[in-house]
């Protein structure tokens, strides 16, 4: 009930910003879960527009010789006046660090063991011979890279969405 996409995300948090390109799983609920093939999608969560889509052909040869024809015939139909406001002013970033995900890891040691240095974990124990796979709760990425240290045998880890 889960797909794995490739998510350019971008959160405000107070006054600074976390942004991350990585691969995240998805559910079947979330509007990116059916984005595939040559498609793309941009998915905004406003504060007053609410949840947005916008989706459209985006990789490939055709659809990417449209959009570079496209912003060529643009920038000369403007000639220096693209009427974009941008401001001098720059972004506090947030510390990477600090940032919370929850975490679906792959791994060859025993469920106990993730439960000790992890705590309550969602444990999947019957798909692969010999490796079970969990999920965490949300935690920072500086807690769960102190986790990991603690704990021999993982395979891989990828970020959780939601």
């Amino acid at each position: 009930g889960l797909a794995i996409k490739l998510l350019a995300t971008s959160k405000k948090i107070g006054d600074q910003y976390s942004i991350m390109v990585s691969p995240k799983m998805i559910g079947m609920s979330h509007p990116l879960f059916a984005v595939n093939d040559v498609f793309n999608a941009i998915f905004v969560k406003g504060n007053m527009l609410g949840d947005s889509m916008f989706y459209g052909s985006g990789a490939g040869k055709l659809p990417t010789a449209s959009a570079v024809a496209g912003d060529i015939v643009e920038a000369a139909k403007v000639s220096g006046n693209t009427g974009h406001f941008w401001t001098e002013e720059k972004l506090a970033l947030a510390d990477v660090s600090t940032v919370e995900n929850k975490f679906f890891v792959r791994t060859t040691a025993a469920a106990e063991e993730v439960k000790a240095v992890f705590g309550d974990v969602k444990v999947m124990d019957d798909v692969v011979a010999d490796e079970i796979g969990f999920v965490t709760e949300k935690m920072t990425e500086a807690a769960y890279k102190e986790s990991a240290a603690k704990l021999n045998g993982i395979i891989s880890m990828i970020r959780v969405e939601g």
